[in-house]
């Protein structure tokens, strides 16, 4: 059964993301950038191309990776940059979730399915591991 809501529960909420992204004071070009590809796969998403889903998660994470360290450790201390760094996490977790369904079926296209299962759970390893790094690695 398919949801009457489509695309549209993943690409509002990385709009609003990506909004919230270009808010907060001292973001450098590559969190601008981040939010420039993360909007531009949301838009890609409502207007029905599916690749506007390979788009925004990575970059919806990588963002969240340069982002989140603001929150623990805000320059000015405003509310205003705290709020702005947690509706860009909130606004997450959709595009996160959706990567735990997503992740399979890209293994399934990527290797075929005569390959083994351990093949499988190989490629999703290493494509989870990869999101991690994006989303760990900015933040150093």
């Amino acid at each position: 059964m398919r949801s009457r809501l489509g695309p549209t529960w993943i690409s509002l909420p990385a709009l609003a993301g990506a909004c919230a992204a270009l808010l907060v004071p001292g973001a450098t070009t590559s969190t601008a950038a981040g939010a420039a590809l993360l909007a531009v796969g949301a838009i890609a998403l409502l207007a029905g191309h599916a690749w506007g889903l390979l788009v925004s998660i990575p970059s919806h994470v990588t963002l969240v990776g340069r982002v989140w360290p603001s929150l623990t450790v805000s320059s000015d201390g405003s509310p205003a940059t705290a709020a702005a760094v947690a509706v860009v996490l909130v606004t997450a977790l959709p595009a996160l979730a959706l990567t735990a369904v997503v992740l399979p079926q890209i293994s399934r296209h990527v290797v075929g399915d005569s390959a083994s299962p351990r093949v499988h759970a190989a490629v999703v390893a290493v494509s989870a591991l990869g999101l991690a790094a994006a989303l760990i690695v900015p933040a150093l």
